[in-house]
């Protein structure tokens, strides 16, 4: 309040002085609440931006700088000239915040290809190693020892029955032979 009171007077008498802007003032945290309000904060930053404008006018001597625009001449193979006017921030905003957005969601996703390639395969190894240790109760452990023994049993029963059966054949077989023998013998004489 103080400030307006005193650049307004300055300006009646017809004398400018430049001034600094006064600096903002901190509200003072209450001990009780130990903490700023939102509001407060606020007000805060709006006196903090408001300050900083204030000494960017004064560097500038409170006028906008206006740069004339840049004309470039471009002359055809014909000998005809175009003029072609280019303002002067023209290059200030070269890279249009859609290409930085791109920029920063590539480097995010580089980032979590390499932080979650390893993990992933951590994970997947991890559910390897636990279907290859399927625990056997004792019980069926029991059960499938029977199970191999009883079937070690037919085997060998079956191999002997197949030896009988190989046994009765070869003597089969002998006795036909020399029935056999006769019968050739009797039909070539």
């Amino acid at each position: 309040m103080e400030s307006k009171l005193s650049h307004a007077t300055n300006g009646i008498q017809g004398t400018t002085q430049p001034q600094s802007p006064p600096a903002p003032q901190v509200p003072q945290a209450d001990p009780a609440r130990g903490v700023l309000t939102d509001k407060e904060i606020r007000d805060l930053r709006d006196q903090i931006r408001q300050g900083v404008r204030a000494q960017i006018a004064g560097q500038t001597g409170g006028q906008v700088i206006d740069r004339p625009p840049r004309q470039i001449t471009i002359r055809g193979p014909d000998g005809t000239e175009t003029v072609v006017g280019v303002p002067s921030d023209f290059a200030k905003n070269m890279i249009p915040p859609q290409a930085v957005d791109i920029s920063i969601a590539f480097f995010i996703m580089v980032a979590a290809i390499i932080i979650g390639l390893p993990l992933a395969r951590a994970f997947a190894r991890r559910m390897d190693r636990s279907t290859t240790k399927a625990q056997v109760s004792s019980e069926l452990s029991g059960q499938l020892a029977q199970l191999n023994q009883a079937v070690d049993a037919i085997a060998l029963e079956v191999e002997r029955i197949s030896e009988g059966q190989r046994y009765t054949t070869r003597l089969l077989s002998e006795q036909r032979d020399p029935q056999r023998q006769n019968l050739t013998a009797g039909s070539d004489g």
